[in-house]
Formats: structure tokens, sequence, C-alpha cells
């Protein structure tokens, strides 16, 4: 298995038929691609094994609504295993070598509670921070300070990119 952490434009068509192989429709493969399109990438790290991209995350910008803040707040996702060899550990061992790289001085995602809690995310309301009016989307929102206190003082509402809100 090979971690990378500088992945390419040549990169693309593997990363693009991992997410249409993993996920169950076309929304991630059409936004991972909107987001290389138009740079807005933050990071994107990718697990290989014999050749082939079988792990994937990605981050991406976000702001919190009405305010301003110099600190860097990434989304993560979307994340992908290959089917193959997902129940093996490889999300986490992925997720947590991408943590070590990632530049940021907090995550947030909307995700599985029970996995994103191993690596030490927290329910983001913890922090004051919400992704929509539904109560079910909040209560898979997390959070992780980067460092103690990234979040202190920031509140509200999380956006993503526009991409992230097409149907």
């Amino acid at each position: 298995m090979r971690f990378e952490t500088e992945l390419t434009a040549e990169d693309g068509p593997n990363i693009d038929h991992l997410l249409r192989t993993v996920y169950p429709t076309e929304f991630e493969a059409h936004l991972v691609e909107s987001l290389r399109t138009r740079r807005i990438m933050a990071a994107e790290h990718g697990l290989w094994d014999q050749g082939a991209l079988v792990g994937y995350i990605a981050y991406s910008p976000v702001t919190i609504e009405g305010m301003e803040t110099k600190r860097q707040i990434l989304g993560v996702g979307p994340m992908a295993i290959h089917t193959d060899y997902q129940g093996t550990g490889l999300g986490r061992k992925l997720l947590e070598e991408s943590l070590k790289e990632v530049d940021a001085d907090a995550l947030v995602l909307l995700g599985h509670t029970a996995f994103y809690e191993k690596v030490g995310f927290k329910p983001a309301a913890t922090y004051g921070l919400t992704f929509s009016d539904d109560a079910e989307q909040n209560a898979a929102f997390m959070a992780l300070e980067c460092w103690q206190g990234a979040l202190e003082g920031l509140k509200g509402r999380v956006e993503y990119d526009r991409r992230f809100y097409d149907e």
C-alpha cells in the first residue's frame, strides 16, 4: 500500500472510477470533478494498492455564515474506500494518515459518527456549529480541532462550496 499526498490531474480518472464504484449515485464523482476543475480542493490524499486507487479523501474550504476568520477550516469529503477493501480498517488508516498531513486549524464533516469519533471528531454542535436546519443532518455533522481552541469563538452554520448542495 502506498499513501499519496500529491494527487495530480492525471489521477482524475482513477478518482472518478473509485467514487462511481463506491457511491450509489454519481453525485460525489461530479462534485469532486467540479472542485478539481475549479481548483477548489485544499488537499487530496489517496491510497494505492498495486497501481490501483483503493482509498481517497478530499478536503475543501468552508466558511461560517456571517463570520470572518483567518483560521483555515476545511470540510472533509468525500472519502471513499474501494468495496473490496471495506471492513479491513483501511478507511481508518487512510483517515489517520491523512489527518497528519492536512494543513488546517479545524475540520468538519457530515458522516458516520461512530467511525469519525474513533479519530477524535466530536459533534459539531459541541462547538456551536451547524450544517442545516435539519436535526438529523446536524446529528451527523462532526468537527475536529487540529489544535485546542481552534474553533473557539466561531459559531453558526458552516457553508460548503455551492456544488455540495446540488441535487
